[in-house]
């Protein structure tokens, strides 16, 4: 494909787009539709090495797809020597497992969702958060303090300063000057949880978290401090997961960090 067509097909328009980093690579997920209205996947994988990103691109076209994910998943099965095929079972099986997950919801997901009391979304927020099992967290509920967050967390090497906010609009700009105090408060390195606590993350991946009804975005990242719209509808994706899918191998840090 020459230059021309490549940066032609690269404009087509984007319906969709995920994005997964590990210690090592990056990747990108991207649905796009051609002119013809059909629709088709492309997976982009990057490696730094020195001061550069390398990496390759594959396309998988809408006629491609089911024998795509049928050897896909036939690889994957058999690499982790699973027995169960989830995945081309996953349109049969995901109504079933939405109810079985909806059992199991604690009643405070309901309320988590839909209230508009900023005092109980904040205090849910927290709950949801331990019952993920994040252990080491910190709730700042009820404390005045000019530029102070609602929590903090450290989960493996990831420390997370969090914001709630029934506001899903202009959240860059209603939050400019929070999130830069968050920034600098990451950038030192530790924060002082009371007179007697302090917790420090030098090493750590660091992100500030702004946690709404709305839908996760990466908002912006500075010096290497990803800030993140975070949806608490996406956190409650993740403690369904667990509970009912017993072949999801990624750990609770990795699931958080590429949220």
């Amino acid at each position: 494909m020459n230059d021309k067509n490549w940066y032609s097909q690269e404009q087509r328009k984007l319906l969709k787009k995920e994005r997964y980093f590990t210690g090592s690579h990056h990747y990108f997920f991207e649905v796009k539709e051609a002119k013809n209205g059909s629709k088709y996947i492309i997976i982009d994988q990057r490696k730094k090495v020195g001061d550069e990103f390398i990496g390759a691109k594959i396309r998988v076209f809408e006629d491609e797809m089911s024998e795509f994910l049928r050897i896909f998943d036939d690889l994957v099965c058999f690499a982790l020597n699973t027995k169960s095929n989830k995945t081309t079972n996953i349109i049969e099986n995901k109504i079933e497992e939405n109810n079985n997950s909806l059992d199991l919801n604690p009643p405070f997901f309901s309320k988590l969702v839909s209230t508009q009391n900023w005092q109980e979304f904040e205090k849910y927020t927290y709950s949801l958060l331990k019952l993920l099992g994040i252990n080491n967290i910190y709730s700042f509920f009820g404390q005045i303090q000019a530029g102070r967050a609602d929590g903090f967390f450290k989960i493996g090497n990831l420390a997370v300063i969090y914001d709630c906010t029934l506001r899903i609009s202009n959240i860059e700009e209603n939050k400019y000057e929070q999130i830069n105090n968050y920034c600098n408060q990451l950038q030192q390195g530790s924060v002082y949880i009371s007179d007697k606590i302090k917790e420090e993350f030098i090493n750590y991946n660091k992100q500030v978290w702004i946690i709404t009804q709305g839908k996760s975005e990466h908002i912006k990242t500075i010096n290497n401090i990803k800030i993140k719209e975070v949806s608490v509808k996406d956190l409650i994706k993740i403690y369904e997961e667990y509970l009912t899918n017993i072949d999801n191998y990624d750990s609770l840090e990795i699931r958080l960090y590429n949220l």
